[in-house]
């Protein structure tokens, strides 16, 4: 143990009047120990720390500031298992200055042998954070892989790439984020390239660039033949054939397909199946449909679609009625961050509640929404859907108010899509 902590430690147990075998037994570390550990022939672990934290009555984490010094061996260098949970608890728990000393202590090493193996005690302590879903906290540890691994062709690189890219697939960064993961796939180990292109395909799907779902989705369909990575690589790219051009005959196939994988995806395919009708016009289908969807926890997930067909066959009291039985989860969309798919559904419920307005003749609030569905869009690289609601816009621009004029101008200006129109 180091002078400093040593002596942090005594101080307190003068102050309680404890010697040894007091803390042995206020702490429930065994006397024999204890003896080691003041003795200086036993390194002084971080679950002995806190118990002796603990014991003294001294508020947790207060020892901390001393015990990076027990990082290290006998050698100078970082012990691996210590350096570990001491760094995973320094950031799970917010001890935020002695996880940087840490971390620039690890990262400054000139040695290129040894700041390798700091990168993998790095690396371990991310994966273990992201895997705890604590993604958040595991972001910067993947950055610092990103920004100092010397092996380009290195597993951890490519992996920490994905990760990073899954992190912040969401937000502004997430298209640039990607940009890596496609330099690096074949880099990664197997389990990890399997998960990259299921959420590759998932983020192309967001954004309805279908020609990517599906050859991501192949991609991911030619690793897997079984299980629910290839149930899904099925079912994206029955979603994009039906809308690249493929047959219903083709679509129905891949979602039998897929729905004998396991029951989960078999009570899936049910529902897709009648989503499929109603891709490709069959829009007699949105009863059975709906009546497929009521109950579900998942309920959301077809909403827009059956809206959608309901305003498209001019069914507008039925549309009125689906709006006010399901307004529940209408809401609940509209405030949830617990899926990117329920994000999604959001997106599409909103657009198809515009067409109802604007079919309704509820105007401006009607083009009002398509514009922002449409602003939304062009934020997540959705050109399709940018599309459609200005295409809609249009029909009804005798409506606009000079706000919405002036922001139609603006969409319109928007560079990436100047060829569109």
């Amino acid at each position: 143990m180091n002078a400093v902590l040593f002596q942090k430690i005594q101080h307190s147990m003068k102050g309680k009047k404890w010697r040894k075998i007091e803390l042995a037994q206020g702490s429930g570390i065994h006397m024999s120990d204890i003896s080691r550990i003041f003795n200086h022939k036993q390194s002084l672990s971080l679950k002995h720390l806190d118990a002796i934290t603990k014991a003294l009555g001294l508020a947790e984490g207060s020892l901390y500031p001393y015990y990076v010094e027990e990082c290290f061996n006998e050698n100078k260098l970082f012990d691996k298992r210590r350096s570990v949970q001491f760094l995973y608890k320094c950031i799970t728990h917010g001890y935020e200055m002695q996880s940087r000393e840490l971390l620039l202590t690890m990262t400054a090493e000139t040695s290129d042998t040894i700041r390798t193996n700091y990168l993998t005690y790095i690396f371990s302590v991310a994966e273990k954070l992201f895997k705890a879903k604590k993604e958040e906290k595991a972001l910067p540890l993947y950055e610092l892989i990103i920004e100092h691994e010397p092996n380009n062709f290195s597993k951890q690189l490519a992996t920490s790439y994905f990760r990073r890219f899954y992190i912040v697939r969401m937000t502004e960064n997430g298209q640039h984020a990607l940009t890596h993961v496609l330099e690096y796939l074949m880099c990664m180990p197997r389990e990890a390239r399997m998960e990259a292109y299921l959420w590759i395909t998932a983020f192309y799907y967001r954004r309805e660039q279908w020609e990517e779902v599906l050859y991501y989705a192949e991609r991911l369909e030619g690793m897997v033949k079984e299980g629910e990575y290839y149930a899904r690589a099925l079912m994206y790219k029955s979603f994009s054939l039906a809308r690249l051009g493929g047959s219903l005959e083709e679509v129905l196939a891949l979602t039998a397909q897929y729905a004998q994988v396991n029951e989960y995806f078999a009570d899936i395919s049910a529902g897709n199946r009648l989503a499929a009708f109603l891709d490709f016009g069959h829009l007699e289908y949105a009863d059975e449909y709906l009546a497929w969807l009521e109950g579900r926890e998942d309920t959301y997930i077809g909403l827009p679609k059956v809206l959608e067909a309901y305003v498209h066959l001019n069914r507008i009291e039925d549309a009125k009625q689906l709006l006010d039985w399901y307004q529940h989860i209408i809401d609940d969309m509209a405030v949830s961050k617990e899926t990117w798919l329920k994000q999604k559904m959001y997106l599409d419920f909103r657009y198809a509640h515009a067409l109802y307005q604007c079919k309704t003749l509820i105007l401006p609030e009607g083009l009002n929404e398509l514009l922002n569905v449409a602003y939304t869009a062009n934020q997540i690289g959705n050109v399709e859907r940018f599309k459609k609601c200005l295409f809609i816009y249009w029909k009804y621009r005798h409506h606009a108010t000079p706000d919405q004029k002036n922001k139609y101008i603006q969409l319109l200006g928007i560079k990436e899509y100047e060829e569109i129109f």
